[in-house]
């Protein structure tokens, strides 16, 4: 990860809602990043390097939604990004769709915004030499795009809070009632404004978690406790879902997972 710069960015004000973060990434080496699945939309404008998923080069601008499984991304030489994570409930009032759309798909976001305007903010990140500048003209660009047409919008944050709080234990039962919703209603909904289903997003919260206690230096058992597991098998057959591979094998590797690693 010593060949890895990056810089974080945590915007204030309006944008606070929406956005938990703007990134500025560079590795001057290739690198390989593994990409567990993580509780909201990632949008990421590259300016220089290449990137592969899945042995297909990625476009310069892309927007990830919710995702099923883990995935391998291969960064060039010299890959300079700006990262935009979204908040989980966030992506809807800046690309003015829903969100669900995106579920379990990376795509270009010249699929979703104008190329006139995708291509504008490149051209003026290229100019900006400076990392504050740069950060600065996606900030503006953010706050420019924030549409908001749902009164549901505080509802559906105090169903997500309560996934997230509850690390992903919460009932959707429980849910429904917190949003004062029933819960066909709450499924609706969510998914648009979320991009999935409280369960899978509790799934998601329930895999950050682990990931943070592992982090932290507790073992399987003790993880499996923490995180509301009956048992140790129950929490590995979960993660293998995810990833491919048992808590142990896959959080052993040496390959660097999502940078920062579940940065809250």
């Amino acid at each position: 990860m010593n060949e890895v710069r990056h810089f974080v960015y945590q915007p204030a004000g309006q944008l606070r809602r929406y956005i938990r973060e703007i990134l500025w990434v560079r590795s001057d080496h290739p690198r390989i990043q593994a990409l567990l699945p993580e509780t909201a939309l990632t949008l990421v404008l590259r300016q220089s390097g290449s990137a592969f998923l899945r042995n297909e080069p990625l476009p310069e601008a892309i927007i990830s939604g919710l995702q099923r499984h883990i995935r391998m991304v291969e960064h060039g030489v010299g890959s300079s990004l700006i990262i935009v994570r979204f908040t989980e409930v966030g992506a809807p009032a800046i690309l003015h769709d829903r969100a669900d759309i995106l579920f379990n798909r990376t795509a270009s976001l010249h699929d979703l915004l104008p190329r006139t305007l995708v291509d504008s903010v490149q051209n003026r990140l290229a100019e900006a030499h400076a990392i504050v500048g740069q950060i600065r003209i996606m900030e503006h660009f953010l706050t420019d795009r924030i549409r908001v047409r749902s009164n549901l919008s505080s509802q559906m944050e105090a169903a997500v809070q309560m996934v997230l709080h509850s690390r992903g234990r919460s009932s959707v039962a429980a849910i429904a009632h917190r949003a004062a919703m029933s819960q066909s209603t709450l499924e609706r909904h969510f998914r648009a404004t979320v991009g999935a289903s409280p369960k899978r997003l509790s799934r998601l919260a329930r895999l950050e978690h682990v990931c943070s206690l592992w982090d932290a230096g507790k073992n399987l058992t003790e993880i499996a406790f923490e995180a509301g597991y009956s048992d140790q098998p129950h929490l590995v057959h979960d993660f293998r879902l995810l990833t491919g591979s048992s808590p142990e094998e896959f959080l052993q590797k040496r390959t660097p997972r999502n940078l920062p690693i579940f940065y809250k």
